[in-house]
């Protein structure tokens, strides 16, 4: 009887044991997409699905140039406990590829979230355009502290053709110089213009929403203003032109654009209303589209004739910059190669 009671009472010691032991249980933890990507830092975080055994002392993003980084590597804390949270990461290398997971810890461990790359952004250095006649080439310098355009060289077919110079001494004005040919804008504190004075009570307006994207241009003349653009936005991605003719109402050409899955890490300006190649570098008049063109189609909706379509294709280097943007058309092929600081 003593023998059947002392082995029953060692399978119950045995059975609460690894009970106790089953039920010791790290959290659990999920890794958000990384967002408002810089070239220094990003934002990203996670969510803590599940405490665990005990409840959760610290929680926050870890992240590495290699894969499955630990806390062990840089990290940051953003609190405690179940929920979502946000992270600040700072302190990258300008045009490098990362890699992030959320970390949750309790009493019993840490566990981690997926990993997930990115890549910060790099400021453009150059952009070579290869037309048909030969090939212009826009050589851009930056103010170290500010990253604000002070300068683009601009070349043709190697030669130098114009140095174009931008003036920001004066606050909420700039003043963009081509050659002997100034014009001053306005601008807001995003460093985004907003107006450009003609003279003789004429000038050109530029709107934007609260993300920054450019969603109006309004020229006022004759005494009165005129839409001549406006902008669709979805999901941080400027997805319709529509440009009017004088009068302000009649529509006289759309486009659609279909974008790719890759971040448009670098700012490559490919939506903006604006038609240049230097004016929209900088996010001068609003911010580039989140994503990469795949392609666009347009028309003029007074006629019936069928769209035009063109198409984007990409070339990428290690740190997956975009360095070659071949632009197809109808009855053009215009090829773009970028270098990066």
């Amino acid at each position: 009887m003593k023998n059947r009671i002392l082995l029953l009472t060692v399978v119950a010691i045995a059975a609460l044991s690894f009970q106790s032991c089953k039920d010791e249980n790290p959290p659990s933890v999920t890794t958000a997409a990384v967002t408002s990507v810089g070239e220094t830092t990003a934002s990203a975080g996670g969510e803590v699905t599940d405490e665990g055994t005990s409840p959760v002392t610290e929680r926050g993003v870890c992240w590495s140039t290699n894969a499955n980084p630990t806390i062990a590597d840089s990290k940051t804390s953003d609190g405690t406990g179940l929920g979502e949270f946000t992270s600040a990461i700072t302190g990258l290398a300008p045009g490098s590829l990362y890699h992030v997971r959320a970390y949750a810890t309790n009493a019993q461990g840490t566990s981690y979230g997926a990993d997930v790359q990115f890549s910060t952004s790099s400021l453009i250095k150059t952009i070579s355009v290869v037309y048909a006649d030969g090939t212009d080439k826009y050589e851009f310098t930056y103010d170290n502290a500010t990253k604000r355009i002070t300068k683009i060289d601009n070349y043709w077919n190697n030669e130098l053709d114009k140095t174009i110079t931008y003036n920001w001494s004066v606050q909420g004005k700039l003043t963009v110089t081509k050659g002997t040919s100034p014009t001053t804008y306005d601008i807001n504190p995003q460093d985004m213009v907003t107006k450009e004075d003609w003279g003789g009570g004429e000038w050109a307006a530029y709107q934007y929403d609260s993300n920054g994207y450019m969603t109006k241009v309004i020229e006022h003349w004759g005494g009165a203003d005129h839409l001549k653009m406006e902008t669709v936005i979805t999901n941080g991605n400027v997805v319709k032109h529509t440009t009017y003719d004088d009068d302000g109402v009649t529509k006289k050409k759309i486009k659609e654009f279909v974008f790719t899955t890759g971040a448009n890490v670098n700012n490559i300006q490919q939506t903006n209303m604006m038609d240049s190649n230097t004016l929209p570098v900088g996010n001068l008049f609003g911010k580039s589209s989140s994503k990469l063109v795949d392609y666009l189609e347009y028309w003029d909706p007074r006629k019936t004739d069928p769209k035009k379509r063109t198409t984007i294709t990409y070339v990428f280097d290690d740190k997956n910059r975009p360095t070659k943007i071949s632009r197809t058309g109808v009855d053009f092929v215009e090829v773009y190669t970028y270098t990066y600081y």
